[in-house]
């Protein structure tokens, strides 16, 4: 093999790297709106234990994120040195197109995380809303209920309720 066979080997090497890191990152994503659903399914299911466990399941998942920020750090670094750019200067906009053929799957890779990472922070706006709006609510509910004196916000302090009543 010449050196310049190699090159594009060890290119062609790091791009496919890069194009299954990128793979996981995409399954992640799917996995964190389908978990971000069921979270925003359990928070109008009261009593339930459902926005627990979708919560526990969620931070989970997010725990894993580091693993996939360091192995996608490293893998970007090798590619952007069989490509002889500086890590800092190269995206994946910019590895597909200095790939040629050989960089199409990874900008479809790219324009796919684009979207579900897009999806994941909608979903994740309109969780945090409805966590809100829930959290909002049953504020006002226990002020009603509970009726603090003077107008005192009823969660500033403890309140005793005859629960017989």
């Amino acid at each position: 093999m010449s050196a310049v066979t190699d090159r594009s080997e060890t290119r062609r090497r790091h791009a496919n790297r890069v194009v299954a890191i990128m793979r996981e990152e995409i399954a992640a994503h799917g996995r964190l709106h389908e978990m971000l659903g069921r979270q925003e399914a359990s928070v109008t299911a009261p009593g339930s234990e459902a926005f627990r466990d979708a919560t526990i399941a969620l931070e989970a998942e997010l725990a894993r994120a580091p693993h996939r920020v360091s192995k996608r750090t490293q893998a970007l670094a090798d590619l952007a040195g069989s490509l002889g750019v500086a890590r800092g200067a190269l995206t994946l906009s910019s590895a597909a197109e200095r790939l040629g053929d050989d960089g199409a799957a990874l900008a479809l890779c790219r324009d796919e995380l684009a979207a579900c990472t897009e999806e994941t922070r909608k979903r994740t706006l309109r969780v945090s809303a409805l966590v809100r709006l829930h959290r909002e609510v049953t504020r006002e509910l226990l002020q009603v209920v509970l009726g603090a004196p003077e107008g005192d916000d009823v969660l500033d302090g403890g309140t005793l309720i005859d629960a017989e009543v």
